[in-house]
């Protein structure tokens, strides 16, 4: 019975703590934004987002992180013909809101956060890894894992071929 209790007691002491429950929330948002000046047009994005947000909290209920999943839509098209020729991109990344050893907040994202395949030109808009920024600091990228992470005038003036 003794070893029972010191077994029982040593249970209870390794248990894990307990934090609290997190807030779960969602969101949609839907708008269009200048790609690239071709010159004689440009090359506009209708996006649509879709993200899940789950907060996390300490077992005292302070603030221990935010993790977001956004998938996001893209439809690619020239301004001054929307109904023509279309680009179709998906993308998903998952992201991180913590803070560092300073108390800034910084934004870590992983996953495929662009996919833009253009025909004949390959996936020039392809953006796959991990980034984290310092969002107190402007949005200072800090560190960088993956590939094609800058996009280059190159890929722009690909573009713009496409879609002339």
């Amino acid at each position: 019975m003794k070893h029972l209790l010191l077994l029982l007691a040593l249970l209870l002491v390794s248990l894990p703590v307990q934090a609290a429950k997190p807030n779960l929330d969602a969101y949609e948002d839907a708008y269009t934004i200048e790609i690239v000046d071709c010159g004689d047009f440009s090359v506009m994005d209708d996006v649509m987002e879709f993200g899940d947000i789950k907060t996390f909290f300490d077992k005292d209920g302070n603030f221990a992180r935010t993790q977001i999943v956004i998938q996001a839509y893209d439809e690619l098209y020239r301004d001054d013909d929307p109904e023509g020729v279309r680009l179709s991109g998906k993308a998903q990344i998952s992201g991180l809101v913590s803070f560092d050893e300073n108390g800034d907040e910084l934004w870590t994202q992983q996953g495929k956060a662009t996919a833009i395949m253009v025909p004949g030109y390959g996936s020039l808009f392809m953006d796959v890894g991990r980034l984290v920024y310092n969002v107190d600091d402007g949005w200072d990228l800090i560190f960088s894992a993956g590939k094609q992470h800058d996009w280059n005038f190159g890929d722009f003036e690909a573009l713009c071929e496409f879609f002339e």
